[in-house]
C-alpha cells in the first residue's frame, strides 16, 4: 500500500432497480453533481474481521477497503477504512495467498454527489441493476445523515422497503450455492 489510510463512516442504502436510465434522470433532476462513470473490479477476500476488498477502478488508483457494517433496519451504518494501493496486482496476489478469495465482483458504476450523499448507479455483472446511497456521517451525527439519506430516497421515489442489505459479494455467492 502506498497512500494514506482514511477512516469514514456513512449511513447507506442499496436496492435493486428496474431502469438505470430513468433513475439517472431523476438523480440529475435532484441536482446531484455527476462525478464519474467507470468499471470497477472488486476482489473480495476471506477476512476474519468484517470485509476486505481490493477495488481496482478503471482509470483511477486502486484502494484496499475494510468494512464493518451494522444493520439499522432498511439502512446500514458502515465504518470504512480506505488505503490507496500503488501496486494492485502485487498486493492482490499477496492477499489472495494470505486470505483466499471469497468472490470477485465486476460492475459499471456511475457516481453522483448530492450534499453529503453519494449516489451510485450500478450495473453488476451477474446480478443486475442497483442504486446505492451513502451519506457521510459528520462527527457523531447519525440522525442528520439518516435524515438526508431518507430525503434523497423520498425525492427519488425509492421505497425504503426495497432495501437489499446483502453485499454484492454475498448475493453472488448465494447464487452459486444450490
Amino acid at each position: 500500500a502506498s497512500g494514506l489510510t482514511q477512516m469514514v463512516r456513512w449511513i447507506e442504502f442499496k436496492a435493486p432497480v428496474a431502469n438505470l436510465v430513468a433513475l439517472d434522470g431523476q438523480v440529475r433532476a435532484l441536482g446531484a453533481e455527476f462525478m464519474h462513470e467507470r468499471r470497477e473490479q472488486d476482489l473480495c477476500l476471506d477476512f476474519p474481521d468484517g470485509t476486505l476488498v481490493l477495488r481496482e477502478p478503471e482509470g483511477a488508483s486502486a484502494d484496499l477497503l475494510t468494512y464493518r457494517r451494522e444493520s439499522l433496519g432498511e439502512l446500514q451504518s458502515a465504518e470504512v477504512e480506505v488505503a490507496e494501493v500503488g501496486a494492485p496486482r502485487e498486493v492482490g496476489a499477496m492477499l489472495r495467498g494470505r486470505f483466499g478469495v471469497r468472490t470477485e465482483v465486476e460492475k459499471t458504476r456511475r457516481t453522483f454527489q448530492w450534499r453529503r450523499t453519494q449516489i451510485q448507479l450500478d450495473q453488476v455483472f451477474g446480478l443486475g441493476m442497483f442504486v446505492e446511497l451513502q451519506t457521510l456521517v459528520a462527527g457523531d451525527d447519525d440522525e442528520a445523515a439518516k435524515s438526508e439519506l431518507r430525503e434523497a430516497l423520498t425525492t427519488l421515489g425509492i421505497d425504503v422497503h426495497t432495501s437489499e442489505i446483502r453485499s454484492y459479494a454475498d448475493m453472488l455467492l448465494e447464487q452459486k450455492t444450490p
